[in-house]
């Protein structure tokens, strides 16, 4: 018998409420505790409330720089990974990982 994973918080940060909720339903899904935002400075206080194991979001979202950004200026959120679900985009950050599925993300928490 295999002991079961604990539940990891994942922060997903996703301006469109639709894929937002379908992230958090699949994250649930497999066993994930998760939290929302809808905009880098809503992510930042959430993590702080609540560190999160990885934040989830996707290129396309217009404050990612932002978030970034915000993330480097806090100790405790410069070294949580961001994870990227875009199967045609590359990464122009170091903690920024490129996920083209969902098993990717279950790789990369481990």
């Amino acid at each position: 018998m295999t002991a079961k994973k604990p539940a990891r918080i994942i922060l997903v940060v996703e301006d469109v409420e639709e894929i937002s909720q379908q992230m958090g339903t699949m994250l649930r899904e497999k066993g994930h505790q998760v939290i929302f935002a809808n905009d880098a400075g809503q992510a930042i206080r959430a993590a702080e409330q609540e560190p999160p194991a990885l934040i989830l979001t996707d290129f396309d979202f217009p404050a990612f720089d932002e978030l970034i950004s915000l993330m480097h200026q806090h100790e405790s959120l410069k070294h949580v990974d961001v994870a990227v679900i875009d199967i045609d985009s590359s990464p122009h950050h170091s903690n920024v990982k490129v996920l083209k599925n969902f098993q990717e993300l279950d790789e990369l928490l481990g």
